[in-house]
């Protein structure tokens, strides 16, 4: 299928318009507060009960009778534990008849079981006791539906009496990687092919974002092949990935495919690597065509699936933080296009430095380099020197 760069969709552009035409609507279902870290919530959750329950106390200490202390302080010299005093360390419980908590550091215990108190301690009814209820009251709002849940949240939940919590199902990504060249992990390639290995990256990135990979065979570059692996995915999941065939081959049948189906669809984005993705809603549902090569892959489900996972759960597209830099070498975008810039960061001298990936670096040392990134808008050009303002991507190692 032709690119026709003045129909091509800047990246915001191409996931609003598959935001915009899609609205999953996804069922509750209940999982045990330790596998809910990463779900969103399916609907309010409310305390089912006071804590503590009764009150106790709120540090290490003696509890003792605050009537006691009426007229100062009291000679304890013959004071014995469980008669004047009991011990309440933090989070006890105690017997009623005491209404105050003396701390420990203000208490020396003595062998006979007296105690002497620090004269200084000014003892008056409810010293250091928490009520019941001052840690979470019952029917308290404890986390509204559509929250994404950390790992504070599901322990304050299980708190809270939700020992199972109510989630959205997981979206169910579909991938359908296509090309007569692949050979699937574990298989040595011959002449002409390559591994595919793209539906691992894609799966753990899925699985960070709260979704699950549903990972088809590969599929040759036969066209009514292509489409039946399409409609099954398009039937079984609630988006769809079709890896490779999106550009201008004479076997790039995908795109045609997802455009013959499709309520809408647009071909290629301003931005490279990656500018010949395909982008449908078929049947309400979002149908990506995501260009073969890793890097364009990784970068397409960077930008346009990790916001389409979000968007599917009611979340926005998180930021991740950028530290400003300096470039060790120019960057520059074309005119109409940015440019993605895969960058590696390294401190020296306690002056971060960016360096972009040399031109004719392996597919190893592009990914395992790479720990920044940068979108140079389009028409733009950055000289060495320049500072920008870079994503961090991974750990930043100092320059040896």
């Amino acid at each position: 299928m032709k690119f026709d760069i003045d129909a091509a969709l800047t990246r915001d552009e191409a996931l609003g318009a598959l935001t915009s035409r899609w609205s999953p609507r996804l069922c509750e279902e209940a999982v045990p507060a330790a596998r809910a870290c990463g779900r969103v919530l399916a609907r309010d959750c409310h305390a089912r009960y006071d804590l503590p329950r009764h009150r106790v106390s709120s540090f290490d200490g003696i509890a003792v009778r605050s009537t006691d202390f009426a007229d100062g302080m009291p000679d304890t010299a013959g004071w014995k534990l469980g008669r004047d005093y009991v011990r309440a360390d933090t989070g006890d419980d105690f017997p009623d008849e005491f209404d105050a908590v003396v701390a420990i550091e203000d208490v020396e215990l003595r062998e006979d079981g007296s105690v002497a108190v620090d004269p200084g301690v000014e003892v008056r009814p409810g010293l250091a006791v928490k009520p019941a209820g001052a840690t979470m009251a019952d029917g308290e709002l404890l986390y509204r539906g559509g929250t994404l849940l950390t790992p504070e949240a599901i322990a304050l939940l299980a708190a809270g009496g939700w020992a199972e919590v109510p989630v959205l199902r997981r979206l169910r990504v579909g991938y359908v990687p296509t090309g007569t060249e692949l050979v699937s992990v574990g298989v040595e390639p011959t002449r002409g092919q390559n591994v595919q290995t793209n539906s691992l990256a894609l799966g753990a990135y899925c699985a960070q974002w709260g979704a699950d990979l549903v990972a088809y065979d590969i599929v040759a570059d036969d066209r009514d092949a292509l489409a039946a692996a399409l409609d099954r995915a398009l039937a079984e999941c609630d988006l769809v990935l079709v890896n490779g065939g999106s550009s201008r081959g004479s076997e790039d049948f995908n795109s045609e495919l997802l455009a013959e189906r499709a309520s809408f669809f647009a071909h290629g984005v301003r931005a490279v690597p990656g500018r010949p993705i395909g982008l449908a809603i078929v049947g309400g549902k979002p149908a990506v065509n995501v260009p073969g090569p890793m890097i364009a892959a990784l970068l397409a489900a960077d930008w346009l699936v990790h916001g389409l996972v979000c968007h599917g759960y009611g979340q926005p597209l998180p930021r991740r933080v950028a530290v400003p830099a300096v470039l060790d070498a120019p960057l520059g975008a074309r005119p109409g296009f940015e440019q993605l810039a895969r960058l590696v960061l390294a401190e020296h001298d306690g002056v971060l430095h960016a360096a972009p990936v040399p031109a004719g670096a392996t597919l190893a040392q592009n990914v395992g380099a790479v720990n920044g990134f940068v979108a140079v808008p389009a028409g733009e050009r950055w000289e060495t020197g320049s500072m920008v303002d870079v994503e961090v991507l991974g750990t930043v190692a100092p320059m040896l």
